[in-house]
């Protein structure tokens, strides 16, 4: 491991990789401590804490999956991805974007199809 910050897409596909693992530490180690997501949720998803409690009972379902089928870096920071997330076989579209600072995930939005 060398001490190189991650660039924005590889902080996105690490994130894809730990959640199709089903790992749940290694999904919150790439997000910052104060980051939020939104759209997979009625509020807002706040800190590690609330990532952490959100994702632990999702990750704990091997139906679940996720596939991105394409993605952009903006920059060098922001990535939007269309995947496909799979659900006991029902797969949903989202177009997903990050924002990437010092190769962590300071916030992700969902925009389910």
């Amino acid at each position: 491991m060398t001490d190189r910050i991650r660039t924005a897409l590889d902080t996105v596909q690490a994130q894809l990789d730990a959640f199709n693992a089903h790992d749940l530490d290694a999904f919150v180690a790439t997000y910052a401590a104060d980051a939020v997501i939104v759209g997979v949720a009625p509020k807002p998803i706040a800190g590690e804490q609330a990532i952490r409690a959100f994702y632990e009972p999702r990750l704990q379902n091997p139906d679940l999956s996720c596939m991105i089928e394409t993605s952009v870096l903006f920059g060098s920071r922001w990535v939007v991805a269309r995947e496909q997330v799979v659900n006991a076989g029902v797969a949903t579209e989202t177009i997903a974007t990050f924002d990437v600072v010092d190769g962590l995930i300071a916030r992700a939005s969902m925009l389910k199809a």
